[in-house]
């Protein structure tokens, strides 16, 4: 019988904002798989290093771990290959009967490359589920003291890098804004011209070692990838 692929979000590194479900995984597995990214940081495997205290009776070292590699790279021909070795990788186990979870950091809905092992595997024919996480917007919004949206509010989620952000900026009452690092001085220029500095935050490294809030976002000096801004565009400033 084949084993069974489950994509699992741990959220964004409080180990107590990772679901029950998540935890079910974790136990359930005997397969782990980690993602490894740029100058080999493994920010997911520190975030279940963490949950794991929380936890008796499991430890890491009573499964088969597996390091999955993904370059931060905008290359498609380095990046299609890479997620081609990996869920080769997860394929090879789950022919062994083995189950197996590849941890993300916050949701693996949300802009997570373990999308592309996952529709890779599940049009290799098999079994796939995608067990969602906290949010790094919700946990900034939380941290903040603010929330993402409220009564018939519209939100948009994009990324720094869009093309679009100034324009889609107009769009919606209130506005996340991802992975902001190198881009941080470009976005307060655009929201300057917009009028909404005054209205914008930004969460770096959100329940993780080294978090930093800033209520106002014109204090935020340039930030890591783990960074969020938000924008409440009909709040008062």
């Amino acid at each position: 019988m084949k084993g069974k692929f489950f994509s699992v979000g741990v959220g964004p590194g409080d180990p107590e904002l990772v679901t029950l479900k998540a935890v079910r995984c974790m136990k359930s597995c005997p397969v782990w798989a980690l993602p490894q990214g740029h100058a080999g940081k493994m920010t997911a495997k520190f975030i279940l290093e963490n949950i794991i205290r929380l936890i008796d009776s499991l430890e890491m070292k009573d499964k088969e771990v597996v390091t999955l590699h993904f370059p931060m790279t905008g290359d498609e021909a380095v990046l299609a290959r890479a997620h081609g070795e990996n869920a080769a990788a997860v394929e090879a186990r789950l022919r062994d009967g083995k189950d197996v979870a590849l941890f993300t950091l916050g949701c693996p809905t949300v802009y997570a490359s373990s999308t592309y092992v996952r529709r890779r595997v599940a049009a290799d024919g098999f079994y796939t589920e995608t067990v969602p996480g906290v949010t790094s917007f919700a946990a900034a919004a939380a941290a903040l003291k603010t929330d993402l949206c409220k009564k018939n509010e519209s939100l948009i989620i994009v990324p720094a890098m869009h093309e679009k952000v100034e324009t889609l900026l107009d769009e919606a009452d209130n506005a996340v804004i991802m992975k902001p690092s190198g881009k941080l001085e470009e976005i307060k220029d655009i929201l300057r011209r917009k009028k909404l500095i005054d209205r914008a935050s930004l969460a770096e490294r959100c329940g993780l070692e080294g978090e930093a809030l800033y209520p106002r976002l014109v204090d935020a000096l340039e930030n890591s990838y783990f960074s969020v801004i938000l924008v409440k565009k009909g709040d008062e400033p």
